[in-house]
């Protein structure tokens, strides 16, 4: 989260997922601190992650809904949500999928394996 600190331009946000007590965060890019993979007018979910003993509630498809309408509202000039998958996380896809992201069909090797790129129309 220090890095979202040090972010003075604005391109880098840390959201917390809180339901009475902090479950989980994410982390939101734009502009020049998009990976090279994604297009100059997406925002860009860098990292997400729910507590284990919160995994499986449904925090994380309710998280990423909410925060469509929170980009939408702090960077209207996104056109898209995107976003990278481990192949191997099931559970987040399935989540990902639940709040209306689509597999843009492109696998790569990642750091740790194979990952798989999905988006949301912000429009």
């Amino acid at each position: 989260m220090q890095v979202c600190d040090a972010s003075a331009e604005g391109q880098v946000t840390g959201l917390a997922i809180v339901e009475q007590q902090i479950v989980g965060f994410l982390v939101l890019k734009r502009g020049a601190s998009l990976p090279a993979w994604a297009q100059a007018s997406d925002a860009v979910i860098s990292a997400m992650r729910i507590d284990l003993a919160h995994q499986g509630k449904g925090f994380g498809t309710l998280a990423l809904r909410a925060v469509f309408d929170w980009v939408r509202q702090q960077w209207p000039e996104a056109a898209r949500l995107v976003l990278s998958v481990d192949e191997g996380n099931t559970p987040g896809r399935r989540a990902y999928e639940k709040a209306g992201f689509i597999d843009a069909g492109v696998r790569e090797q990642g750091r740790i394996g194979w990952v798989r790129y999905m988006a949301r129309t912000l429009g």
